[in-house]
């Protein structure tokens, strides 16, 4: 949503004019004032005067304590969106109400089939599938594995939540970015050492068969791929 507009400059008094009203208490005096501050300003209401904002309010301008600070044609401070709405985005909260209300009919449209066979006891009685889902996902996070591979990257079960919420706990329950790592290098676990043995062993089997020389056409190497099942 945009955020709110304050009044324009020339809502602004002059540094003399602001210090002459300040300085004075009488209402009569400082209604004259303000009268002639705003001469040229269109105000069809009464004039009023912001001494937070040190501006003249243009009708229906109000000052927010939420955002002290003074908005044109002020409707209301929404703490949902947690932001003033007025002038410039009031048709913007109008259309976020009418879209949430145009989605709840549209959810119930397509869920009232189904809510009536619910309710009429007409649905099969089968168990849910939502826990089947959250314990998969949970197994394949306790492996650190994700959906789409199977690889040794298990560090334990408190090292791999850790790769997935980060270190400071105070964050694991908030809507942030707190995992660890950059994205494409990952830590490795125990299995870390029976790859190498592996690799290893494989290499100095392959050495002991390298070809001869003479059959190779201009190459001076061997290229070797090992695939590695591992437990």
């Amino acid at each position: 949503m945009m955020p709110p507009v304050v009044p324009p400059e020339k809502f602004r008094p002059s540094e003399s004019d602001k210090q002459l009203y300040l300085s004075d208490e009488r209402p009569q005096v400082l209604q004259e004032i303000l009268i002639r501050m705003a001469k040229d300003l269109h105000i069809k209401k009464a004039v009023r005067y912001c001494t937070t904002c040190h501006v003249i309010k243009p009708d229906r301008c109000h000052h927010c304590p939420v955002c002290n600070v003074c908005i044109l044609k002020l409707d209301h401070h929404c703490g949902f969106l947690n932001n003033c709405v007025g002038f410039s985005n009031y048709k913007f909260f109008l259309l976020c109400l009418t879209y949430a209300m145009l989605l709840c009919i549209f959810t119930s449209a397509v869920s009232l089939h189904f809510s009536i066979l619910f309710w009429t006891h007409q649905l099969p009685n089968s168990p849910s599938k939502v826990p089947i889902i959250v314990l998969f996902s949970l197994t394949t996070e306790d492996n650190d594995d994700t959906t789409e591979e199977n690889n040794p990257f298990n560090l334990g079960f408190g090292k791999n939540l850790r790769e997935v919420f980060g270190n400071e706990k105070k964050y694991w329950f908030l809507p942030i970015f707190s995992s660890l790592g950059d994205g494409f290098s990952f830590p490795m676990g125990d299995a870390t050492e029976d790859i190498e043995k592996k690799t290893l062993l494989c290499c100095q089997t392959q050495d002991n068969n390298v070809p001869n020389p003479e059959n190779l056409e201009k190459e001076n190497h061997v290229e070797v791929q090992i695939e590695l099942n591992l437990p």
